[in-house]
């Protein structure tokens, strides 16, 4: 003989509920900041009866155990809305009950009753998605972390507000991360815990380079990152690290394997070991062989870093359930926002633009270039271009005031300081940028 489940319920919580706004219309607005809806009630009889004292209180009309008799329709009626079921009700409310306790019990059997019903469609998505554990728990997370978030708010205190607002101006530094370059950090006020920062710029004009750079500054001061590698192996990337920390050794010598000498030997070896001990993995963790946003997702949770680095955006497998691709990329950067919040975290989000830019008089960078979504620069706080006039101009680019050997990193947009440009000095062979001693940040 099977056993029949009864999902969790509290009947009795809901009946005194009710009872007590009959005989005591002003309680609505105390049992109303806690059920926000109808469906907190499992009872349907009572879930009916709440959205008829709902009506008549929004209305303005006069509620007692008479005058809602005399409001039951006939229909009302036949679904379980009788005087009788409604003087039982009154009767089991008492003077000086506090209608938000029993909200609360609601609140707390509804999330169950979710709760249950979000673990079945877990378990059959689980079966359904072909062995994407990934995905599956990415899915279990949103979905926990949204009941949570389902809680009745607190009520404000504009006492504790005021304490947690001067907490946060004391203690800034919680909550913004330094560029590591002074022009760019005079410009934007560094990087936001829960904002997006982007990096966009066609392919040769170092975006990739700069987001290593920053990085680099930032493993510097003792914040732990995660970067993914889209583009590049992590091979290829930790010769770039080398090359970095090292600042004699270039790429072209290291990835071409033509360290000859005794001197170029032992500083491959310093710069190997150097970068063993700064980017360890306590304090940095690199994946080349993600594709999509729910398996990074995943990793970035339970690293939990200071700033995330994804080199780039347009190379993230989006969802196939989306046709176009602006808004599959809508969906990503939405979904990355939502994330940095969650783990607390910058993001700092490499971009492809446009490569109609390049045809155009002037091929500087400006935020109507950003590849395929205008969603990107609404969600971001920061929106860095790199721009390397060499690499289109060649040998007229000193005549504009350029060259070989300078880049130039444009804000287009800045949420929290002004846009500016500032010219950098760019070593590609050694993959580094260099802040320049003159730069002014409004030049």
């Amino acid at each position: 003989m099977s056993r029949v489940v009864i999902p969790p319920q509290a009947i009795e919580a809901e009946q005194v509920i009710l009872g007590n706004i009959i005989n005591d219309p002003d309680k609505y607005a105390e049992a109303s900041a806690i059920i926000t809806s109808p469906e907190l009630f499992y009872d349907d009889t009572n879930k009916l009866l709440w959205k008829k004292l709902k009506s008549i209180i929004v209305q303005g009309k006069d509620l007692d155990l008479v005058s809602l008799a005399n409001e039951l329709s006939e229909k009302e009626k036949n679904q379980g809305i009788t005087p009788m079921y409604l003087a039982d009700l009154t009767s089991k409310a008492t003077e000086g009950q506090r209608v938000e306790v029993y909200a609360q019990i609601l609140h707390k059997k509804y999330l169950m009753r979710k709760l249950i019903h979000e673990a079945y469609k877990i378990q059959n998505d689980a079966f359904e998605a072909n062995g994407n554990a990934y995905e599956i728990l990415n899915t279990t997370h949103t979905t926990i972390s949204e009941l949570l978030n389902m809680q009745p708010q607190r009520d404000f205190d504009i006492g504790d507000a005021l304490h947690e607002t001067v907490d946060s101006i004391q203690n800034s530094e919680r909550n913004l991360i330094p560029i590591g370059y002074p022009a760019l950090d005079r410009m934007s006020g560094g990087l936001t815990r829960g904002e997006l920062t982007i990096i966009g710029g066609r392919p040769g004009h170092c975006k990739s380079t700069l987001s290593l750079n920053i990085m680099k500054n930032m493993i510097d001061r003792g914040y732990k990152c995660l970067l993914l590698n889209r583009e590049m192996s992590n091979v290829e990337m930790l010769k770039k690290l080398v090359v970095l920390e090292s600042g004699t050794l270039s790429y072209s010598m290291v990835r071409s394997g033509a360290c000859g000498d005794e001197s170029q030997v032992n500083e491959l070896e310093r710069a190997v070991e150097q970068v063993r001990k700064k980017y360890n993995k306590d304090k940095f963790l690199m994946f080349d062989n993600i594709r999509n946003f729910n398996q990074a997702s995943a990793e970035i949770k339970k690293f939990k870093p200071d700033v995330v680095f994804d080199d780039y955006l347009q190379l993230i497998v989006p969802d196939n359930k989306i046709n176009e691709r602006r808004l599959q990329l809508e969906k990503i950067v939405h979904e990355y926002k939502w994330l940095a919040k969650n783990v607390n975290c910058a993001a700092v989000l490499v971009s492809q633009l446009n490569r109609s830019l390049e045809s155009r008089g002037n091929p500087v960078p400006r935020l109507s270039d950003l590849a395929e979504s205008g969603a990107i620069e609404q969600a971001a706080e920061n929106v860095f271009f790199t721009y390397y006039d060499y690499k289109i101009f060649k040998n007229k680019s000193l005549e504009r005031g350029y060259g070989k050997d300078v880049i130039e990193v444009i804000a287009g947009k800045v949420r929290y300081g002004e846009t500016g440009q500032v010219k950098m000095d760019y070593t590609g062979d050694k993959a580094k940028i260099n802040e320049r001693v003159q730069n002014n940040p409004w030049d």
